[in-house]
């Protein structure tokens, strides 16, 4: 008999508006992580628990979480871990700074699996976040990935360490 409970009946956030579930979703993370929208969030820890009560849920608080905040991600285990759980979610990111640092393989593996999926309203921020990272093998790693297609993106240099990408819309 459980079993025929749907998902509405266990979930009573449900019933209410849209936009009170919204400010919920926002309250949820700025208690969980100290922030409130607009703020840049270095992803190095994992979802709050509400993000994961349902895929309705979750598709809305990310909604809510991605669209109105930027993001910083750092090659380490969590950021990478981050970067497997928002794969399908990158579209709806609209600012993304990613700091690759000497662990290239790991992120010409992410962003080989990302770039496919960007947005066009999504800025792009590639940061050299390792001084040691030489401007040969930076570039390359943004040639590889695809960064350097005209006819997909637009880039431009912000200073020696940072490049800005944008979609280019077909």
């Amino acid at each position: 008999m459980a079993r025929d409970i749907s998902i509405m009946d266990r979930t009573p956030l449900l019933y209410m508006p849209a936009e009170i579930r919204n400010s919920i979703y926002e309250l949820v993370v700025k208690l969980e992580w100290g922030h409130t929208s607009q703020d840049f969030f270095v992803l190095d820890r994992p979802l709050p628990a509400l993000f994961r009560v349902s895929k309705q849920i979750r598709s809305e608080a990310l909604d809510v979480f991605l669209l109105k905040n930027h993001f910083h991600i750092y090659t380490s285990s969590i950021g990478l871990k981050w970067l497997d759980i928002l794969a399908r979610d990158v579209i709806r990111f609209r600012f993304l700074i990613l700091f690759i640092d000497l662990n290239i393989p790991a992120w010409h593996r992410y962003l080989k699996a990302l770039l496919p999926r960007v947005s066009n309203y999504l800025e792009l921020r590639i940061r050299r976040a390792a001084v040691s990272l030489s401007d040969p093998l930076f570039e390359s790693l943004l040639h590889d990935a695809g960064l350097y297609d005209m006819d997909r993106w637009a880039g431009e240099r912000n200073g020696p360490n940072e490049m800005i990408f944008k979609r280019i819309e077909a």
